[in-house]
Formats: structure tokens, sequence, C-alpha cells
């Protein structure tokens, strides 16, 4: 082999090694985003978990309140009134019944 075909080798072998490592350091780098993409994953779905826990409470808290009322808004409140209107007719069946 002449000199020029040596050096030649020599360059594609140390490009090899290069290109070698290179890949051994972005494989092991694309495996610490996938673990760390799963975690994320994760603590999405715990926190969405969590933000559907938080609404189904609030909405049974709004509920309740609704139902409760303020001592301020007693009448007021649409489920107080419905309440009362089927109260109401409860008590005409019972008055009618007994006569």
């Amino acid at each position: 082999m002449t000199e020029e075909s040596k050096q030649i080798i020599e360059g594609i072998k140390s490009k090899v090694v290069v290109l070698t490592s290179m890949y051994s350091v972005l494989k092991s780098q694309n495996e610490q985003l996938k673990k760390d993409n799963e975690e994320l994953k994760q603590t999405i779905e715990k926190q969405q978990n969590s933000i559907s826990e938080l609404e189904q409470k609030v909405n049974t808290l709004q509920l309740a309140k609704a139902v409760s009322g303020n001592s301020d808004e007693v009448s007021d409140t649409p489920a107080r009134k419905y309440i009362e209107g089927i109260i109401r007719e409860i008590d005409s069946c019972i008055a009618l019944l007994n006569k």
C-alpha cells in the first residue's frame, strides 16, 4: 500500500471511532430522555386525576351551597324553590288523602 492510502485508512478509522463514541453518547442521552418523558407522562396523569377530583369536589360544594343557601339568600336559590315546590305538592297530596 502506498503512504497516501494508509493515511486515508487511518483517517477513516479515526472517524469511525469518533462516530461510534458519538453514537454511544447519543444513545445514552436518548434513553435518558425516554425515561424523563415517561416520568413526565406519569406526572401529567397524576395531575389530571387530581384536577378531576378537585373539579368533582368543587361541583359538590357548589351543589351543597345551592341547596343549603346562605341565611340571607334562603328563599332565592333555584334549588331551594324547587324543593319547596315539591314539598307543597306532597302536602297537598297528604291533605287530599286525609279527606
